[in-house]
């Protein structure tokens, strides 16, 4: 559990150095959409999708671990299969993507407590900044309880894709150099 966290934190540091060094660029890019909140969506979609690529290199790509848990499922030869692979892949990952909602969840409460008892940011608050790549979508959706839930939802959805499409990847490398 421990070293899931510590993924988690430095997918989401990573996440967040990356946010603020492309910012202007993705501002530029963004300028054209007129709608104030289609943009904030679309730079949360953005930054998920890095969570999701940085957690999974983190996770499984620094180490190897990725490729020997692909080893171990088709290690039969058995014929990759999406909808197959899914179920393993949420059954093995489900701790990942539960600690993921709670680290999302925990920064609603911190933030909410701040916003109902001060009225303003503190320091009760502050561990929540490391996390901020994580809960972009409660900028883009005025309802906070709703922001937060869709980016604790697309956070694990983004890994998870990720995930499959390196499985799949890998997959197909090792049975073109197979033969």
């Amino acid at each position: 559990m421990k070293q899931i966290l510590w993924n988690i934190t430095r997918a989401s540091l990573l996440t967040l150095v990356a946010y603020l060094a492309l910012y202007a660029v993705w501002g530029a890019i963004l300028n054209e959409v007129e709608n104030e909140t289609l943009q904030l969506f679309l730079v949360a979609l953005m930054t998920t999708a890095a969570f999701g690529l940085f957690l999974l290199y983190f996770s499984k790509i620094r180490g190897g671990r990725g490729d020997d848990e692909i080893m171990e499922d088709y290690r039969d030869g058995t014929p990759f299969s999406f909808a197959a692979d899914i179920m393993r892949v949420v059954q093995r990952e489900k701790t990942v993507l539960i600690a993921i909602a709670v680290i999302v969840l925990l920064c609603f409460a911190l933030n909410t407590f701040d916003r109902l008892i001060f009225e303003k940011k503190t320091l009760i608050s502050f561990p929540t900044f490391f996390f901020a790549p994580m809960c972009l979508f409660s900028e883009a959706i005025p309802i906070p309880f709703v922001g937060y839930a869709v980016s604790a939802i697309l956070d694990g959805a983004a890994y998870l894709v990720c995930l499959l499409i390196y499985r799949k990847k890998k997959y197909q490398y090792w049975m073109m150099n197979r033969k």
